[in-house]
């Protein structure tokens, strides 16, 4: 790493009787890019009827040789939750819509007869640490009604322009209610209004004993919903697809849960199945040390494969853990002259101890695009309060 990134900052209040405030900062630092982030945080009660929270992540690009604020973003809501508003940088999702990250407004209000409205408007962040164009900008707002007491439905609604030109448009309705309290169902839909067609489209239903909880899913995904990659297992599995199955969770012991997901998954023309097998031990009551194995088979087609992860979180004396994953996938086919055994692994060591935080990880692994890639985190956190 060839700098690291310092800041600071002043919060005051001149409420000689304040709630509580808490100003966080956080360092951290990557070999891969390289690039560099800087994490400040701040909360407190400015006001009787008014809460505020401000986070501010920094990132710097090595290549251009200047920093730009990745999130920042001010909350405040009122005394009796009706109302909340953020202003800032930061990232909007409404309902079944995909996410999307601005510079900009967000507000919340809750109106009589139990509807609630959302709405957010900005410029979107252009990826890269990049300036946007002038007539970039998005928009969009939600309107929900509750249903009962455990049930609500919403429509949504967003738009972005693109140097003044339409980019994306969407339509999504979600709805969720108990039946019971043992039963819920949900369903969300998103439609692409700029690209007429079904962009997602998922329906769950679950049910609860004393120790099983099984759940019914379907979903139909277009490429523009695809989720963010946190592991090999994602970057492999999170394809445009429709998938469906079942979840069963059973709590075999005090400590011990096991998950079997039975599900297939259809792309294009291609129908195949995706089954996972997990089990997690507690290794004590907290759950704060803990050992995790998985077994998953999936993909479709010629990207068919079969994978094994393991996980352990250790609590360590000093106020140190350890964490490490471990994650293998064997292909059926080989890709891109990459073969067809990719291994991901994650090490990291964390040391919490009162107001002070920090870690470093490693991570390396090999994949269809790449042949070996390491990557190194560190971070560096304390927390301040004042009364």
């Amino acid at each position: 790493m060839k700098r690291w990134l310092i800041a600071g900052a002043v919060v005051a209040s001149s409420r000689s009787a304040a709630d509580p405030l808490t100003l966080r900062a956080d360092a951290l630092a990557t070999t891969a890019a390289p690039t560099g982030l800087v994490t400040l945080e701040a909360q407190g009660s400015p006001g009787p009827g008014l809460s505020a929270e401000a986070v501010v992540w920094t990132g710097s690009a090595a290549d251009q040789g200047r920093t730009d604020v990745l999130v920042m973003v001010l909350r405040a809501r009122t005394a009796n939750g009706r109302a909340s508003g953020r202003l800032g940088r930061f990232v909007e999702t409404l309902g079944a819509l995909r996410p999307v990250q601005v510079d900009g407004a967000a507000a919340r209000v809750r109106v009589p007869l139990r509807f609630d409205v959302e709405a957010y408007a900005g410029v979107p962040v252009v990826a890269g640490l990049a300036t946007a164009r002038t007539w970039d900008w998005a928009a969009g707002a939600r309107v929900a009604r509750q249903i009962g007491d455990g049930g609500s439905i919403g429509v949504a609604y967003a738009q972005q322009r693109d140097d003044g030109r339409l980019a994306s448009e969407e339509l999504g309705v979600d709805a969720g209610t108990a039946l019971g309290k043992r039963d819920d169902v949900a369903a969300k839909l998103a439609y692409d209004l700029a690209n007429p067609g079904i962009a997602e489209i998922a329906l769950t239903a679950s049910h609860r004993s004393r120790a099983v909880r099984t759940e019914l899913y379907l979903s139909d995904r277009a490429a523009s919903h695809l989720l963010p990659a946190t592991s090999l297992f994602t970057v492999l599995g999170d394809v445009p697809a429709q998938h469906g199955g079942a979840v069963v969770t059973w709590r075999a012991a005090p400590r011990l849960d096991v998950i079997a997901d039975l599900g297939g998954r259809r792309v294009d023309r291609d129908i195949d199945p995706a089954l996972v097998l997990r089990a997690r031990l507690r290794l004590d009551d907290l759950g704060t040390s803990s050992v995790t194995g998985e077994l998953r088979r999936d993909g479709a087609g010629s990207e068919t494969w079969t994978g094994a992860r393991g996980a352990a979180r250790i609590a360590l004396p000093c106020s140190l853990a350890a964490t490490t994953e471990l994650e293998l996938v064997v292909a059926d086919h080989e890709r891109n002259g990459l073969g067809r055994v990719w291994p991901w692994a994650l090490a990291a060591l964390g040391w919490d101890h009162g107001a002070w935080q920090a870690a470093i990880a490693v991570e390396a692994s090999a994949s269809p695009q790449d042949r070996r890639r390491v990557d190194v985190l560190g971070q560096l956190g304390r927390r301040w309060g004042t009364r």
